[in-house]
């Protein structure tokens, strides 16, 4: 088995169990011959802070992550015998500059891989919870209020980021890929949408990207994991699915 997007409550607010070494000896204990160790980029604003982290600065995220980073490579050369394990950072795309910081971030520090990842839609976050979506949602009709209704913008717009971010970077890793639906899984997706889509498939098969498939939908009620069934069957038309 392989997995590569994880988070450790040692290093990640919103993360659940123990220390990454606890992940790791789970992992092994589960039988994955090779396990991703990730963790989110730093933010450079304090506006891209999430509840979660009040008290925290954006050098503390510099901090968090490099402090991950040390512990992932020692787990990576204690368990060597035991397991692959590869470490990589998961990305974001919140602001004009954010590709820019992972780029220099991808410099300083020796990653494996990246997981690509979109939580944020013109700033706002997407994910955290139906408050923010509903600002997220808002946010995108007032950039675009000719369509037929503010989902249908924040799912373009969306769609739009991630295929800023996977043109810039090229993530070895897609993840969760229609994210966007977390709080909106009963939105039914456009003809627009679906262009876009294709469009983000094509391009990810195009370099080889890896689209992950992430049960966490299934912890927020949605009827399959990350891709959607709709959107998964599209991407298995395009090339033999690696396994």
């Amino acid at each position: 088995m392989i997995s590569l997007h994880s988070h450790s409550a040692q290093f990640c607010k919103h993360a659940t169990g123990g220390s990454l070494e606890d992940v790791v000896r789970e992992a092994i204990r589960k039988g994955f011959a090779v396990y991703g160790l990730s963790e989110h980029m730093p933010r450079t604003r304090r506006q891209d802070l999430y509840p979660e982290e009040e008290g925290m600065t954006p050098e503390d995220t510099l901090k968090t992550y490099d402090s991950f980073y040390a512990e992932a490579q020692r787990l990576k050369r204690l368990y060597k015998n035991e397991i692959s394990l590869l470490v990589g950072m998961e990305t974001e795309n919140i602001h004009e500059e954010t590709l820019g910081e992972l780029e220099r971030l991808r410099r300083q520090f020796k990653l494996d891989y990246l997981v690509g990842s979109v939580h944020h839609v013109n700033g706002v976050p997407i994910d955290f919870d139906k408050t923010m979506c509903a600002v997220a949602e808002a946010t995108a009709f007032a950039r675009d209020p000719s369509l037929s209704s503010g989902t249908e913008a924040l799912f373009l717009q969306y769609f739009d980021a991630q295929y800023e971010m996977l043109q810039s970077c090229l993530p070895e890793v897609i993840g969760h890929f229609d994210l966007i639906r977390i709080f909106r899984a009963d939105f039914q997706l456009t003809d627009a949408v679906w262009t876009k889509i294709r469009r983000n498939i094509d391009f990810g098969v195009s370099y080889g990207g890896i689209f992950e498939l992430n049960s966490r939908a299934w912890k927020k009620q949605l009827e399959s994991a990350y891709p959607q069934k709709d959107v998964l069957a599209v991407r298995r038309l395009k090339s033999p699915v690696r396994r």
